[in-house]
């Protein structure tokens, strides 16, 4: 899906439906946000022991690992949290799934690393059998 985003500059006096639009793909917009003074020294210091010698580099890669985490955990308090947001299937039940979940949290959590590793091997078997060939 394309989504169209108009740019919009403040001292512009065309007007909104004059504007050209880009696809996502070929917008490159800036981002700004403040940090401490602190953190700019550490980031100067780091951009200086990296191959690529300019702070917008390591920025943006360090925002792209940052965005994909995010994605990963569905929310910012899961990413906080250091969790991830629970994909439910349709299959079963959410209050089964949720027992699922809170039971192999438990195990991971208390359980011996015996039992750890015997409901691995039992999950790994069981994800092979039904798994989805990729």
């Amino acid at each position: 899906m394309k989504r169209e985003i108009f740019l919009v500059n403040r001292n512009s006096r065309v007007h909104h439906d004059q504007m050209k639009t880009k696809t996502q793909r070929d917008l490159n917009v800036p981002v700004s946000f403040r940090i401490p003074l602190q953190q700019l020294h550490e980031i100067e210091e780091a951009v200086q022991k990296e191959a690529r010698r300019h702070r917008t580099d390591l920025l943006e890669f360090v925002w792209n690992w940052a965005w994909s985490e995010y994605k990963k955990a569905g929310s910012l308090q899961a990413l906080l949290a250091g969790t991830r947001t629970r994909r439910y299937s349709r299959r079963v039940s959410e209050e089964l799934q949720d027992e699922l979940y809170t039971a192999l949290g438990a195990i991971l959590e208390r359980a011996p690393s015996a039992v750890v590793e015997d409901v691995a091997r039992t999950l790994t078997q069981r994800a092979g059998k039904y798994g989805i060939e990729k």
